[in-house]
């Protein structure tokens, strides 16, 4: 594996894609994005392979690295104009290696639980009266 590649994206990445995913894969490529990630086995060994991305980072979480950093990675806030950004979270939003299921953020679950129908309380008792 070499440590950057030129390489195209693989056929397969882009097979029942939605223009705004491969337009993603466009900004993958001209980002140069593998320089440092790996895609089917091509590309750079410094930051994670993207070929299961979204089955560990909810597309929120994608947008945040890509936007602000973080570890090794550089911010490219300044790189990317919000279409490009969006096209490349909406292609990474579609790797999930073998049909794994996508990341979620459990916190948004707790966030809506006043959303969800829960049992009705037992009334209080009687004032003036204690059990």
């Amino acid at each position: 594996m070499g440590a950057w590649t030129a390489d195209p994206i693989p056929p397969r990445y882009l097979l029942t894609r939605t223009p705004l995913e491969r337009q993603g894969a466009l900004v993958l490529q001209d980002k140069q994005c593998r320089n440092c990630h790996s895609l089917a086995g091509a590309g750079g060994l410094r930051g994670p392979a993207l070929d299961s991305i979204a089955t560990r980072m909810t597309p929120d979480q994608i947008i945040r690295q890509v936007l602000q950093g973080g570890g090794n990675m550089p911010a490219y806030g300044n790189a990317l104009n919000p279409s490009e950004t969006k096209a490349l979270v909406s292609f990474l939003s579609t790797l999930r290696g073998n049909d794994l299921a996508p990341a979620f953020d459990a916190s948004r679950t707790l966030a809506h639980a006043n959303d969800l129908e829960l049992p009705p309380m037992a009334p209080p008792p009687p004032s003036g009266k204690t059990p």
